[in-house]
């Protein structure tokens, strides 16, 4: 280790190694003889993150028990800071020579000493006494700061022992507080030091368990440990730099997440342990390139809103082979920081190589960052281009009014990839209500907010969306391109070419599917971010009439959907397993919003019914 004592202490190299070096990690207050938690660093003379002074399996340590010690507790405080030590404040004594006390037993050597305190009242200030020396003087303590000292000492007669208090104390208001110890041996950074570090944190094939970011950091903070190692001198500072460098790293290594199930309603983390970004979206099967190995692969994709931000953001996409876990393919179509980033920015200029002025002042507001409304994007594969064509709620204000809906737009956008990067067309008004049908909202043509996607058994693409302030539904069959409308407002034929769904109804949130020979249309009411109760649909034909079936789920006594939106609904093919997609949208904080994945279960007669399993896999 390069201690001095390093011939005294009990334990390798590589022990000292993996466990930081550190003897005692305390977790102040907390309850004696509870464990630790997982993850949390255990000292290596410690079976206990806290206990009063005395033997602990072979060595000996602990607070010493005081009548006017108090343990508290602090819901602001994190980690280690939740719990701590202070001064009863009803307590009869002198209070700058009243503190808290630790012994610890340890050998012979030089010692670095982390101190914590974390304050959530007034200021303060604080002593620290170590082995008969003040180490730390009259340090001040802010309110909801967590305050951390760090300082060495030497110990020759096998403890340490540690003090805090306030020697200028007058009143409870001065007195200390102390939330963690630890008590690590100081190593010297030595070339032999960096060594064995190399060969004790070397693991083998870390891309295959460990996250790529954190293995990718871990590999090069590695071969930089290597290098230096390679030189045939190294100062005491560069070997402590890449030693701390490697360690962190190693530190940091994140397995990679498997799920085995789906848990609805639970956080759901990619294969890079990060939260999925994909609200309001749409899974399915697709054959594709791979854009890393270039090998032609099928798999499921999952396309959604990138909620990281909040309620402005662009469309991720996510792949799998199993449904359960997602590798993140990247943000597929970007939000545009002010119409300047098209001219500079190399990724804008390549997307949209080619646009006019005009274009990308569209293209600028539409996807604008600040003032675009980017929801519910759909994604389908046109077989006879070989194109992907990305539909969405493309909304916003404009030059006549500052809301965020005053758009009222689907959107449209393509590429050569699944994942992009996709460029905006353009963004449309749809289909109107025909003068011999009453129009629920007359002043406001052809909006197009909630929608989805359809793919017939001809290969015809519908676009269903929510109209006229979201009273109607609408279903319009798009062009072959799948790109805009078959045929456009002012000459299409109502039943031929467009229908309205439940005029009226004010429904939302539309999922359309096929299941032998039946179409189902499964909708939302219109209540903000907040659930409310499902409803679904039948037809024998896409443009024929449609009966509304009801609430498909059972047991949902709220009527909130099992608090939950519709935003689509898919079959498995290798399982026969229909799944339903909702969000359970969380207004106050939509980055962390979850998915509802639940079974759909069919009768005979081919009614639809949803209900509510904490956890399930396909079978």
């Amino acid at each position: 280790t390069g201690t001095e004592a390093a011939g005294r202490l009990p334990w390798t190299p590589e022990e000292l190694l993996m466990a930081d070096f550190i003897l005692y990690n305390v977790d102040c207050g907390a309850e004696d003889a509870v464990s630790f938690a997982e993850g949390e660093q255990k000292g290596l003379c410690q079976t206990v993150p806290e206990r009063e002074y005395g033997d602990d399996s072979d060595w000996t340590w602990g607070y010493l028990k005081s009548d006017v010690m108090v343990r508290e507790n602090d819901s602001l405080g994190e980690g280690p800071a939740a719990s701590k030590w202070s001064i009863d404040s009803e307590a009869e004594t002198t209070w700058n020579e009243t503190g808290i006390e630790y012994g610890f037993e340890v050998p012979t050597g030089e010692y670095t000493v982390t101190i914590g305190m974390y304050n959530p009242f007034g200021v303060r200030k604080a002593d620290v006494a170590c082995e008969g020396n003040t180490v730390v003087d009259q340090v001040k303590i802010l309110r909801y700061k967590e305050n951390e000292q760090t300082f060495t000492v030497n110990v020759s007669d096998g403890e340490l022992n540690l003090k805090v208090y306030n020697s200028k104390g007058k009143n409870f208001m001065d007195s200390p507080i102390l939330s963690y110890i630890k008590v690590a041996v100081t190593p010297e950074f030595t070339r032999e030091l960096l060594e064995e570090s190399v060969k004790a944190m070397y693991v083998e094939d870390p891309e295959s368990i460990y996250t790529t970011g954190s293995s990718e950091n871990y590999l090069a903070r590695l071969d930089d440990a290597k290098q230096l190692l390679l030189q045939d001198s190294v100062t005491e500072s560069q070997v402590k730099e890449k030693f701390l460098s490697l360690r962190g790293s190693y530190k940091m290594l994140t397995k990679k997440l498997r799920y085995h199930s789906f848990r609805p309603g639970e956080v759901w983390k990619d294969t890079e342990n990060t939260p999925i970004q994909a609200h309001g979206g749409q899974v399915q099967k697709l054959t594709y390139k791979d854009p890393k190995s270039g090998e032609t692969v099928t798999r499921w994709v999952w396309v959604g809103e990138d909620k990281t931000l909040g309620y402005r953001g662009g469309v991720c996409a996510y792949s799998s082979e199993d449904l359960y876990n997602w590798q993140f393919e990247g943000v597929i179509m970007r939000n545009v920081p002010g119409r300047a980033s098209l001219d500079t920015d190399e990724y804008f200029k390549e997307v949209y190589a080619g646009y006019s002025k005009e274009q990308l002042d569209n293209v600028a507001l539409s996807l604008d960052s600040e003032r675009a409304v980017i929801e519910r994007p759909k994604l389908i594969y046109n077989e006879k281009n070989n194109r992907y064509v990305l539909w969405f709620h493309a909304d916003g204000p404009t030059e006549k009014s500052d809301s965020n809906y005053a758009a009222a737009c689907a959107g449209v956008a393509v590429s050569d990839s699944p994942f992009g990067p996709y460029k905006f067309i353009d963004r449309y008004r749809l289909h109107t209500c025909p003068a011999d049908q009453e129009d629920f909202y007359p002043d406001s043509k052809g909006m197009a907010r909630d929608m989805n996607l359809f793919i017939d058994t001809d290969g015809r693409a519908y676009i269903i969306y929510s109209s006229e302030e979201n009273y109607t539904l609408y279903i319009s069959r798009l062009n072959e391109d799948y790109t805009y409308l078959d045929v456009a407002p002012d000459k299409a034929v109502y039943g031929k070419d467009y229908i309205r769904i439940f005029p009226g109804g004010h429904r939302e949130a539309p999922a359309l599917f096929l299941k032998d020979g039946k179409y189902y249309l499964m909708t939302s009411g219109c209540t903000g971010w907040d659930p409310n109760q499902a409803s679904y649909a039948t037809a024998d034909s896409i443009f024929g009439e449609w009966t509304n079936m009801g609430d498909p789920c059972k047991g949902d006594d709220n009527h909130t959907t099992f608090e939950s939106q519709s935003t689509c609904i898919f079959n498995d093919p290798a399982t026969d397993t229909w799944i339903y997609m909702g969000d359970r949208w969380f207004s106050d904080k939509l980055n962390d919003s979850r998915y509802l994945w639940l079974p759909i279960s069919f009768k005979e007669n081919g009614d639809m019914e949803i209900a509510f399993t904490a956890e399930w896999s396909l079978r």
